[in-house]
């Protein structure tokens, strides 16, 4: 294949240049309703025509910096609203955008914009220092805020965005999006009704929050978004921000979901009428939670990917059963899913295969080193199309699945996901639906490893929401619902389930068993001297008690020393949700989670929930 001219996708012919099908839809949104909330923050709402003016001052700078033509552009912001605004500048500039995370390590980012190339970056001045390179600077601060842009002629096949995610190198490995693929995903989300009357939550990453489908699916249907990031909000304080927002769709991974879910204290709100749960396999239990956090809800379930976008949805009414796997559904508009045994066979109703996405509506490239490089093919035996509607491609995807005679689709994982243990066909994902279920199990991940001598067996990753839960009693609890073979050899007790950079689980980065990195449960610690310097006194002292009383009855323990560890008294990633739950309540501290995880010590975290009394 021929790499792709810069800015351009190189399979489709006939459409002539023409206004952006994102940003025409949105203009005339804005046109419509100019007062209507298009971004719902906890201290200000952006409306549709400032989010609009917002936007042209992106696209002014763009244009008078670096004349009209396609570029990446990098967008390192923090602030949501203003980062929604550089998105749609940048392709009303006829560029597209690369969003990048200020708060990852400098080298990543400096390494990216090196790979990029980038001649200018869109960024603000909140945050930490950027690591900007020779690229010149759009402040958005600076920018003079009023209507009105140039808006170049865009060829719809022209990029929108480039996405980084993790790549099978160990590199990060840049996938490219179309416009009009871009607009047409947007359709697939019809049955979700998203409307004016809906508030749409935007739960991401700081510095991530527009290069995925959501936040044109609220914007360019009327509707608001309600921003969350999952690094700085956290989800303590979710339930109530979903309330007070006025929030009618929740989306979010169901890892978040399930973190919510773990420290809700039975909180929950009617107002969310469709909790939709998507980018990560969805069990069965993630379903039955967020019907308990959202009583009223619809649960929509989507297969998607940064290169397809969404290829499946189900819908399941707040009365509706809930199967074991959870299917991801029927067909979307424009999309077809195949299973295959093996290239060009099709699979048989029920029989497992490689799940392969056909649509004319798939141009993804992949960043390299010679420019975007194309990661679909011509259907065999399809012509070339027409000018209103390109030929199909085929994108296949690694994951494995099978369709029911229904016409139901049922995701197994990754192709990967499949081994062979003691002769038996395993697919993990089964495996790890059983862990999650068993009570006491807050999140589990589930890999295969060699055990010796060749031996393929499982091992189970366990964030234990009860501390009291222990490996053994885990192994007997499987053991009453699945087969010998199916049960983990190696089941490890984790204060946390390493993610990578989008919040999804990092496998690659999870502890060989032998590490014995089981946590097992909580050992009492030692009563000795405070620490050296004296006992402190006042408030500190008083702070530092009632931090370590915490501590000790969240974690059954017996007292704790200002040096303990958290994590090495049998601490986890839901019990430090506890604790961090504990000392908001207690001391009317907003305490972050990251704290316990960045500096795990009774002395730390009893400093920051000193200096957070300073700041109240």
């Amino acid at each position: 294949m021929t790499a792709a001219t810069p800015g351009t996708s190189p399979h489709r012919t006939g459409w002539p240049p023409a206004a952006c099908p994102v940003v025409t839809e949105f203009d005339l949104r804005v046109k419509a309703a100019p007062d209507r909330p298009a971004v719902v923050l906890p201290r200000e709402t952006v409306d549709y025509g400032e989010l609009a003016a917002r936007a042209d001052s992106v696209a002014r700078a763009l244009l008078g910096a670096r004349g009209e033509g396609a570029e990446p552009v990098p967008l390192m912001v923090l602030d949501p609203a203003w980062m929604l605004a550089a998105c749609l500048g940048v392709l009303k500039a006829g560029k597209y955008y690369v969003p990048l995370n200020p708060h990852h390590p400098a080298a990543r980012n400096r390494e990216l914009l090196h790979r990029l190339g980038a001649a200018v970056v869109v960024t603000d001045a909140a945050g930490p220092e950027r690591p900007l390179g020779d690229a010149a600077v759009i402040l958005v601060e600076d920018l003079e805020v009023r209507p009105g842009a140039p808006g170049p002629a865009v060829d719809p096949d022209s990029w929108a965005y480039a996405l980084y995610t993790s790549g099978s190198t160990g590199q990060p490995k840049g996938i490219l999006q179309n416009r009009a693929d871009m607009r047409q995903n947007i359709e697939r989300h019809a049955a979700l009704g998203i409307g004016p009357h809906d508030r749409v939550t935007l739960i991401n990453a700081d510095g991530f929050v527009a290069a995925v489908s959501n936040p044109y699916m609220a914007l360019l249907n009327g509707a608001a978004l309600v921003p969350h990031s999952f690094q700085g909000d956290g989800v303590h304080d979710l339930i109530d921000r979903l309330e007070t927002s006025g929030t009618t769709v929740y989306y979010s991974f169901p890892s978040f979901l399930r973190q919510a879910a773990a420290v809700a204290e039975g909180r929950a709100t009617d107002r969310v009428r469709l909790a939709y749960l998507g980018g990560e396999s969805v069990h069965r239990s993630d379903v039955l939670a967020a019907r308990r956090l959202f009583p009223a809800a619809t649960v929509a379930v989507g297969l998607n990917s940064t290169e397809t976008g969404l290829t499946r949805l189900r819908l399941f009414p707040p009365d509706a059963e809930v199967p074991d796997p959870v299917p991801v559904g029927g067909p979307v508009p424009g999309v077809d899913i195949r299973v295959e045994t093996a290239p060009g066979r099709p699979a048989a109703v029920g029989q497992v295969g490689r799940i392969v996405v056909r649509s004319p509506y798939l141009h993804p490239a992949q960043w390299t080193d010679r420019g975007p490089q194309p990661l679909t093919e011509a259907v065999p035996g399809t012509d070339a199309g027409t000018g209103a509607r390109p030929a199909p491609r085929e994108f296949r995807t690694g994951d494995r699945g099978r369709l029911d005679a229904s016409g139901q689709l049922v995701h197994l994982g990754r192709a990967d996901g499949m081994v062979k243990v003691r002769g038996y066909r395993v697919e993990t994902v089964e495996v790890e639906a059983a862990v999650s279920a068993v009570t006491g199990v807050g999140e589990a991940a589930v890999v295969p490893y060699e055990a010796g001598d060749h031996a393929t067996e499982l091992a189970a990753y366990v964030v234990a929401k009860d501390p009291a839960l222990t490996d053994a009693a885990l192994r007997r609890a499987l053991a009453e619902t699945l087969p010998p073979h199916l049960v983990p050899a190696s089941v490890l007790l984790v204060p946390r389930l390493p993610r990578t950079r989008n919040g999804k689980v990092d496998r690659k980065a999870l502890p060989h068993p032998s590490s014995g990195a089981s946590a097992g449960p909580a050992v009492p610690a030692q009563v000795t001297d405070p620490a050296p310097g004296g006992a402190p006194d006042g408030l500190r002292a008083q702070v530092l008690g009632q931090v370590a009383e915490i501590w000790s009855e969240v974690l059954d323990t017996g007292p704790v020393l200002p040096g303990d560890d958290f994590f090495s008294l049998g601490g986890t990633s839901i019990s430090a949700l506890r604790v961090v739950s504990r000392i908001r309540k207690d001391f009317g501290v907003s305490l972050k989670l990251a704290v316990i995880f960045e500096t795990p010590s009774l002395e730390s975290v009893a400093e920051s929930v000193l200096r957070g009394l300073e700041r109240t």
